[in-house]
């Protein structure tokens, strides 16, 4: 089904978890984000569980968005100018997605206020320095797939990744190396892998509908923590001037 303007209107919205205001896409077969002008950048949070976008792009700008959930999509790549047009977004849930190679990551990067990224269920996320890229590429992530990020993580990902000279090291350069898996653009000629003869068709993928409430209500819970967690440093912060 389009995306279209009438469709985004019609749809729910409310109040969740996090007392964000969320738009409810989910499970609209939606091959292609957009037509979000619609929105006129009135929700913190857009639910696209259960689609079949290809790729993360062509938002017009939303500066008000904090919270994408695209968990069990089709996404195999990113817009590289994504921060441009959703520059805070916090919460990225993109489980159960088709990434492949760290690679297709690299946007992330750019989006400064990313500090709660859900991959589980991606080719990528089998990669055994998957976290450790991450963490060392995107330094202002505090959890990946729930689980926090610890200050000794961090210097063992400097460690791999740079030299003494600050320059990236072999492992890092080589892992950039990596051709994307997919750059396909919205208006580009398509090499959607909706259509390709190696990618599932919507009714052979299997029911994630639980597994993603429970992935969604855990990135949820997860963001209580770390609200929490800032708001007592804060207070203990202000008791000890």
């Amino acid at each position: 089904m389009k995306l279209t303007a009438d469709l985004i209107l019609q749809s729910a919205s409310h109040i969740n978890a996090s007392m964000d205001h969320e738009l409810d896409l989910r499970a609209n077969k939606i091959p292609t984000i957009e037509n979000l002008g619609a929105t006129k950048d009135l929700y913190d949070a857009i639910d696209f569980t259960d689609n079949e976008i290809n790729f993360l792009g062509n938002f017009p700008l939303l500066p008000r968005l904090k919270r994408l959930f695209l968990s069990n999509n089709r996404i195999r790549s990113i817009s590289p100018t994504l921060s441009s047009t959703i520059p805070n977004i916090n919460t990225l849930v993109l489980s159960n997605n088709y990434f492949e190679q760290l690679v297709d990551l690299e946007p992330l990067k750019d989006l400064k206020y990313l500090e709660n990224l859900i991959i589980i269920g991606n080719p990528v996320s089998r990669i055994s320095n998957f976290r450790s890229w991450l963490i060392f590429r995107i330094p202002q992530l505090r959890l990946i797939n729930f689980t926090k990020i610890k200050d000794a993580e961090r210097t063992a990902a400097n460690a791999l990744y740079l030299q003494d000279n600050s320059q990236l090291s072999p492992l890092a350069l080589s892992i950039l190396q990596v051709s994307p898996t997919n750059t396909f653009e919205p208006g580009q000629p398509s090499s959607d892998p909706s259509q390709s003869t190696d990618t599932p068709s919507s009714s052979s993928l299997p029911d994630n509908s639980l597994e993603n409430d429970q992935i969604r209500a855990n990135a949820l819970n997860a963001i209580s923590n770390i609200q929490s967690s800032s708001i007592e440093a804060a207070l203990k912060a202000s008791q000890s001037i």
